[in-house]
């Protein structure tokens, strides 16, 4: 457990970070799986306020993809699939020149493919459009009408389209749905009973926090809660809570979840990003001090949020139930952060 005097670091970090955001802000600090520090702002909803707890639900947005990707290296060791495998063998027709990108190269966002996302989306984002219910084919030819293709393995760029063909591949070689699939092999094993893939329900279960969206300084937040997952899917519809992601990120980069062979291919990244790097569902970057990070973060109508762990076991679960184009949302380098990681 931290000192007082650690605590009151982290209390004064947090109040920073959460300084201008909301309209509401949660934290929580774990070290070996144990909590640490915990602190919320501002409200879970504006309707009916009160604070966020641990146990609201939220949607953790991009953060799915590192899920997704530890149960596809799991496919991959059990020789259900090879990472080498093409988007053809596994999604015929499906995609034009499918026969040149490869498995790992979708895990890594080198397949050249567009992100469909802001073509579904509208920019500025208008949560009228995810009033309906999507394929996941549909959104993949999304991608494959956008103009800006490239030619696969050559550099990376974020697209939720490759995450959304690994959601397919994963299906056609497990036989299962996808959310059956996350069931048995991530959320059953470890008891992660409050998370869950949503497919079509527009609502999110049970206590949760709603959801935000501002544009801009005049316009004030819009709640922004109910809309499809099926834009997302793959790419960014799980729902969960803080305790329950740190328990996944604690579980996989710990080594529970994959061989060690297999996670560490994983972690093996390539510049991204600004300061950041990429490896197969994670991105990774060094604090001031030099510690090193794996996590994902995640945008989406009504959240922004920030999922890391340090090799030494602590794991940081920080969002924002908005989608704020004017803070920007939850940076990586961050006082918090600092100040959690400072002492592990």
């Amino acid at each position: 457990m931290p000192t007082t005097a650690q605590h009151a670091r982290l209390q004064a970090a947090f109040a920073q970070l959460a300084a201008g955001r909301g309209p509401g802000v949660f934290a929580r600090i774990t070290q070996d799986g144990e909590e640490v520090f915990s602190a919320a702002a501002g409200t879970a909803d504006t309707a009916a306020p009160r604070p966020i707890t641990a146990d609201d639900r939220f949607r953790i947005a991009s953060v799915t993809k590192t899920y997704l990707a530890a149960v596809v290296l799991q496919l991959a060791a059990e020789g259900r699939l090879a990472l080498t495998d093409t988007v053809e063998q596994w999604t015929p027709g499906l995609v034009p020149g499918g026969d040149t990108i490869s498995v790992d190269q979708l895990l890594r966002m080198v397949s050249g493919l567009p992100d469909y996302a802001w073509a579904v989306l509208g920019d500025p984002p208008d949560i009228g459009r995810l009033q309906r219910t999507f394929t996941p084919e549909e959104l993949v030819r999304t991608s494959l009408a956008r103009p800006d293709r490239r030619e696969p393995g050559r550099a990376w760029r974020y697209s939720n389209t490759d995450y959304v063909l690994l959601g397919l591949i994963t299906e056609a070689a497990t036989g299962r749905t996808l959310q059956e699939a996350f069931q048995e092999r991530i959320f059953d094993p470890l008891g992660l009973g409050r998370t869950y893939l949503p497919t079509s329900e527009r609502h999110l279960r049970g206590a949760h926090t709603r959801g935000y969206l501002r544009l801009d300084a005049e316009s004030g937040y819009a709640d922004t809660t109910e809309f499809t997952p099926s834009e997302s899917w793959a790419s960014g519809a799980i729902v969960s809570t803080p305790p329950e992601v740190a328990r996944f990120l604690d579980a996989l980069l710990g080594g529970s979840l994959l061989p060690a062979a297999s996670l560490a291919a994983m972690r093996t990244t390539q510049p991204a990003r600004s300061d950041m790097e990429y490896g197969m569902g994670l991105f990774s970057y060094r604090l001031p001090g030099g510690t090193v990070l794996y996590g994902h973060g995640g945008s989406h109508f009504g959240v922004d949020c920030y999922a890391f762990r340090s090799d030494r076991g602590r794991t940081a679960v920080i969002y924002q139930n908005s989608w704020d184009r004017v803070t920007r949302g939850i940076p990586p380098q961050n006082p918090l952060v600092h100040a959690a990681f400072a002492d592990s």
